[in-house]
């Protein structure tokens, strides 16, 4: 074979597999995708990362919501005619709204108006309570608006409330406050109230005669008149056996609960103030007895 014809037999093959190895070339670009599985997945994550960064972002935080809003919250929560400072507004206008926005991430006015109606009852409470912790001493309408709002809460703030009315000579308020201890008392602490205190008319009177309201420690005697213990002493002659007076004066005592009278005889109650019986009342237990020809 001659020089110039192997020449040419390379430069044809040298085409050939240049040809050849193209699409190869073209095919492998071809396939090769833009985005590989775990970049996407990085980009997701990125996302949602991002996503719960920007949640975590807008929460309103309370405090802050209250300034901008407070004089709109004070005349929704009808706080404006409460003689309330403005310290002592912003006070219990936050702790309201905490408590009616929830677990909610933001918070708008419309939403704790509505929620404020549907629960007036309980947060007028709230209001009431916050009152008399945050001030010494009440005003009028202050004073008026807490016992008629108080709720079961009088069980603690009684003491404070029966100073506050008995200051500003309001016995309506007293009798309210009055029956809205006894009835939380038997709701809440015990199904037997307690005997009625001759120094505050409450029953809060303690076996050991100091009173619960007024602080008051008060003697026997005086007990004995408040009550009007001869009456009850015939109570007791009608209501129990011969046995049980005699025993009563042989043993020189009785037991007095708000129910009244009752011999040592029958179990004490926890409540229950044990009276000494003097020379006069036994001889007059006695003479009752005779008169049932006993």
């Amino acid at each position: 074979m001659s020089r110039r014809s192997q020449s040419k037999r390379k430069s044809t093959t040298s085409a050939n597999t240049a040809q050849n190895k193209l699409p190869i070339v073209q095919q492998q670009t071809a396939s090769t995708p833009t985005t590989t599985p775990s970049s996407e997945s990085s980009q997701k994550f990125t996302a949602q990362s991002s996503k719960r960064s920007s949640q975590r972002k807008r929460y309103t935080d309370t405090e802050a919501w209250v300034d901008r809003n407070l004089s709109e919250l004070i005349d929704i929560f009808n706080l404006s005619s409460l003689d309330l400072n403005e310290e002592e507004a912003k006070t219990i206008v936050t702790k309201i709204v905490d408590m009616l926005r929830g677990e909610a991430a933001t918070i708008d006015k419309d939403t704790i108006r509505r929620r404020f109606l549907r629960n007036i009852q309980q947060v007028n409470q709230v209001i009431a309570q916050s009152i008399v912790e945050l001030r010494d001493e009440l005003t009028l309408n202050q004073l008026e608006f807490v016992v008629n709002n108080i709720g079961e809460a009088v069980l603690g703030y009684a003491p404070k409330l029966y100073r506050e009315v008995v200051k500003h000579s309001r016995q309506d308020l007293l009798e309210t406050l009055r029956t809205l201890w006894r009835a939380y008392w038997v709701q809440r602490k015990y199904q037997v109230l307690p005997v009625e205190c001759p120094r505050c008319g409450f029953n809060s009177l303690m076996p050991d005669l100091s009173c619960l309201i007024c602080g008051a420690s008060v003697t026997e005697e005086e007990l004995k008149k408040y009550v009007g213990f001869e009456k009850l002493l015939q109570e007791l002659v009608n209501q129990y056996s011969v046995e049980d007076v005699k025993k009563a004066i042989m043993y020189g005592y009785v037991y007095l609960s708000s129910l009244g009278l009752k011999p040592p005889t029958h179990e004490r109650d926890k409540l229950d103030v044990e009276i000494l019986l003097n020379s006069r009342e036994k001889e007059y237990l006695k003479s009752l007895l005779a008169s049932k020809g006993v």
